[in-house]
């Protein structure tokens, strides 16, 4: 499996921070939602001012020997937020018709003090 860090930066005051972004890929085939994963939410926190947090895009890698779908950017949208942003990426995912691996993200973790 591959990931993507998503780091979130708190450039404002402080901030309540709990639940997934919503993740989008932009490919060459289309955009492509990504699965929330299976784990719990968690407690709500305070992201402090000039802290980060972060979560995770899980991936299948391809290690097909095909061209895969290629993917060009994550459009993110922080959790409890309605204006996404776009981050440039370059990575390339299976093709298959078989159920092998899903894309998923994480929720957003607290960070380490």
């Amino acid at each position: 499996m591959g990931s993507v860090l998503i780091t979130f930066t708190n450039k404002g005051g402080d901030c309540r921070m709990a639940g997934f972004p919503g993740v989008d890929l932009k490919t060459n085939y289309g955009n492509q939602a990504v699965d929330r994963n299976k784990q719990e939410v968690g407690i709500p926190f305070t992201l402090r001012a000039g802290k980060t947090a972060t979560a995770d895009v899980v991936y299948p890698m391809n290690d097909t020997g095909g061209s895969g779908v290629h993917v060009t950017a994550l459009v993110i949208t922080p959790p409890n937020e309605t204006h996404p942003i776009t981050a440039r990426v370059d990575f390339s995912l299976p093709v298959s018709d078989k159920d092998t691996g899903r894309l998923e993200v994480t929720p957003v973790f607290k960070p380490v003090s």
